[in-house]
């Protein structure tokens, strides 16, 4: 186990340190979150109106990429470097604190953390868990709470329902809706409880200096002022979420025809570098790939300067949602509708209908056909990027007025 508020420096050590203004002997919060990083970026609400809730606490994030091993596997392939690089961008604004927790921590591990966070004056501990979380798991993480904070209150874990039940009944009782409403669950479980609205759900993600310096150079580099940019993310940590890389070279080659002004930035983690870099060679000169060579920070700052955004559903769509930046996801048949889509460009995120669908299973195809992403057309991903770039304005198609102004919202 390691714990760490050194963010991206990351402590093997279990001192804390802190990285906020706050107060050392302030309460604290303890917050659980399991999560990568589209799911970290989804709960980043919640944690917006819990420090709303308790403005004085310190709040300390529990944390691990996953409880799956072969998912922890996948994403630390996605930053070297770091286990939870995301965790940055939401210091020290949201997270005063965090503790990593390892993926098979030991007894002996467990009993020095516990003993640490019984001197951090912990009042609070909070789940942040995803819709109908199943009852197993949920449990599993209200015991490892219980062991490390003894009799203080715990919110977060009471939410109706089971993923280990009939999915469909659970939809069809509206206990299933969008993630970002499953983090801030906790809200109603508080004396009295408190309500939030559809306005409250905000992404506020901060971005380093650095990182908007680094964009801000690399952009000149490559003369792209004035320019239209997409950015392309046609990789996924889970490849049964992988659309064809076919249908993305057929999209790009037909956006780089219809749009003069666009040019193609292909993102996606370190294992992504070799498929990035093929299909940037095949697209030509107007595009370039960056998969592999940016850091989340970076990835952020830079999806921020984009006009559309579009790849398979994982943490750079959710990334670039929170930033601002116009979104166009394709979906796997993973879970239902309106569960997962990036937040603010819900209507844009496209799926394909399979009988099969939803099957849940966050691995693999259950079936081995992987029909959901493997026959979802062409059509109407690229009707939605146009959607989504006339709503900015900034790339008219041939047959129109041309326009070449960078969008700046």
């Amino acid at each position: 186990m390691s714990a760490t508020s050194s963010i991206p420096q990351m402590s093997t050590s279990t001192e804390f340190h802190s990285a906020s203004a706050v107060r050392p002997n302030a309460p604290a919060i303890l917050v659980f979150r399991s999560a990568t990083l589209g799911d970290f970026i989804l709960a980043c609400p919640a944690l917006r109106l819990l420090k709303q809730t308790y403005p004085d606490a310190r709040v300390v994030l529990l944390t691990t990429q996953s409880g799956n091993r072969a998912i922890r596997d996948s994403v630390a392939r996605y930053s070297p470097t770091s286990p939870i690089p995301w965790v940055e961008l939401a210091m020290p604004h949201l997270i005063d604190e965090v503790v990593l927790l390892g993926g098979s921590p030991t007894m002996a591990s467990l009993w020095a953390l516990r003993s640490q966070l019984r001197g951090y004056q912990i009042k609070q501990g909070v789940l942040l868990l995803d819709p109908a979380a199943p009852w197993r798991g949920r449990f599993k993480k209200l015991l490892l709470l219980r062991f490390l904070l003894g009799g203080v209150p715990l919110l977060g874990w009471r939410a109706r329902g089971s993923l280990s039940g009939n999915k469909a009944r659970l939809k069809e009782a509206g206990l299933l809706p969008h993630h970002v409403h499953g983090s801030a669950h906790f809200l109603g479980e508080m004396k009295p409880p408190r309500s939030y609205q559809e306005r409250d759900i905000v992404f506020d993600l901060r971005l380093s200096p650095q990182s908007d310096n680094w964009v801000d150079e690399w952009w000149y580099s490559q003369a792209l002022s004035g320019k239209t940019v997409i950015a392309v993310a046609p990789g996924s940590i889970q490849p049964h979420k992988r659309w064809p890389i076919a249908r993305f070279a057929e999209l790009c080659a037909q956006l780089l025809a219809e749009y003069p002004a666009v040019h193609i930035v292909v993102i996606g983690t370190p294992s992504d570098t070799a498929l990035g870099a093929e299909l940037a060679s095949e697209l030509g000169p107007r595009a370039i790939s960056l998969a592999g060579q940016t850091s989340v920070s970076q990835l952020a700052s830079l999806l921020k300067r984009c006009d559309l955004l579009v790849g398979n559903d994982g943490g750079s769509m959710h990334l670039g949602d929170a930033v601002g930046c116009k979104v166009v996801s394709i979906v796997p048949g993973i879970e239902y509708p309106d569960s997962i889509e990036p937040w603010n460009n819900r209507q844009f995120a496209v799926r394909h209908s399979v009988a099969c669908a939803p099957c849940y299973n966050f691995l693999s195809c259950p079936l081995g056909h992987n029909k959901c992403m493997v026959d979802l057309p062409l059509e109407p991903v690229i009707d939605n990027c146009r959607r989504q770039l006339a709503r900015c304005g900034s790339a008219e198609r041939p047959a129109l007025t041309a326009s070449t102004s960078r969008n700046t919202q």
